[in-house]
């Protein structure tokens, strides 16, 4: 009997901590991703200069977190980390929807390939064909050549305004 309920305890604490760790995961995906990028903003725009050791760089132009309606694109600049291998950035474009944005609808994905030479790269995102729609959305991003379940390593939100 003993046994059993020790068991019973060591499963209930094992669910706990499965779902527990599921929360976590999710939260912390939601959230902009640490560790790969240097830098990383939201953008109306890039410019492009030449470091030092001659490499091309891409600045942002008018970093925002809120755009207007009229906006061309929304452009995501980032600067990666030093790395040994090539790196495939994708980033799927959301229009968050539903009360308290439970819903999203995907509106575009977009991909950038970075050698390893490359430390600095940009996504667009243009406006879509109907306009852009004043609300939330978010950019999930990703690492690897294709979206899976692990891929994504962490979110950018913005709005967008009439």
């Amino acid at each position: 009997m003993k046994s059993s309920v020790i068991g019973l305890g060591c499963l209930l604490w094992g669910v706990a901590g499965s779902a527990w760790a599921e929360t976590a995961d999710a939260k912390v995906l939601d959230q902009p991703p640490k560790g790969f990028f240097v830098n990383l903003t939201l953008a109306e725009g890039y410019k492009e200069s030449l470091d030092s050791y001659q490499t091309e760089r891409f600045k942002p132009v008018n970093p925002a977190t809120t755009f207007k309606a009229d906006v061309e694109a929304v452009y995501m600049v980032f600067d990666l980390l030093p790395r040994e291998n090539p790196a495939h950035v994708i980033g799927q474009l959301f229009q968050v929807t539903g009360e308290g944005g439970a819903d999203e609808k995907l509106l575009q994905e977009e991909a950038a390939y970075l050698t390893t030479a490359q430390e600095s790269g940009f996504l667009v995102f243009p406006r879509p064909k109907g306009g852009w729609v004043p609300g939330e959305y978010k950019v999930k991003i990703h690492i690897g050549e294709k979206v899976t379940d692990a891929s994504q390593i962490g979110t950018l939100r913005f709005k967008i305004v009439s």
